[in-house]
């Protein structure tokens, strides 16, 4: 354990020497001045850290509903269901997610009127649900067969078997996966900035335009997206450990 932990000291170091030696190396050419940024537009920052925040945590929320409904009609016994599903994830999946925010909010939206924000929500949602759906699919398949059989045979039904047989292992299965894929909506929040929406990667953008010190600007906003991403990572480990099974 002490040699493990060692070793991930020695590999930090040696990313702060990369890293430093990087910086050292671009402040010859370019003049980083800190002063006017972040501290000077901090609260803009702050802004839009909170409204990335939002339409990542809604957006989670309800791609891992529309997950766990397409996920289960993917493992469904009508065939119907699972072609319905397997439509839906094969569209989804094939096209870009910026394609996708643009369709739902200068498309839809010119027929039925929604802001920004609500667009960004619907587009990451349905975009990672079709993602999370394949997780979650592959979770329930991996449960043993033999526990099913068993719960049909003290007559269970179908829903009781999904609700406290299937789902609950395929979560603790898939924690890692579904981590990752929380991670990576959190880091396609940053194409809703096409659509002028304020969040932090729009807000870094505009400052770098403003005043005129690029490097900073997008530094900052890149530290705040490793806050959230860090946090989620830390977040999943824990529920990795706590729900594991043994």
């Amino acid at each position: 354990m002490k040699k493990k932990y060692i070793q991930k000291i020695i590999a930090y170091i040696v990313l702060i020497f990369i890293l430093s030696s990087f910086y050292i190396e671009m402040s010859k050419n370019y003049p980083f001045n800190w002063q006017r940024v972040p501290f000077k537009y901090m609260n803009l920052y702050i802004d839009g850290f909170f409204m990335t925040l939002k339409i990542s945590l809604l957006s989670i929320l309800f791609a891992l509903i529309i997950g766990i409904i397409f996920g289960v009609m993917k493992t469904s016994k009508y065939q119907i269901l699972k072609e319905f599903a397997n439509t839906y994830t094969t569209v989804f999946r094939n096209i870009p997610l910026l394609v996708i925010i643009l369709i739902i909010y200068y498309g839809v939206g010119s027929m039925i009127e929604i802001n920004a924000m609500i667009g960004a929500i619907v587009s990451l949602s349905l975009f990672e649900g079709a993602y999370i759906s394949e997780i979650i699919r592959g979770g329930i398949e991996a449960v043993d067969k033999g526990q099913i059989e068993a719960a049909k045979t003290i007559g269970l039904n179908t829903f009781y078997i999904y609700v406290d047989i299937l789902l609950p292992q395929a979560f603790r299965t898939t924690l890692p996966a579904l981590t990752g894929q929380f991670i990576s909506l959190v880091k396609d929040s940053s194409l809703a900035s096409v659509i002028a929406l304020q969040e932090l990667t729009m807000v870094g953008r505009q400052i770098a335009t403003s005043s005129f010190a690029s490097f900073e600007s997008y530094i900052t906003v890149a530290i705040f997206y490793f806050t959230i991403t860090a946090l989620l990572q830390v977040l999943g480990k824990y529920f990795e450990r706590r729900y594991a099974i043994l």
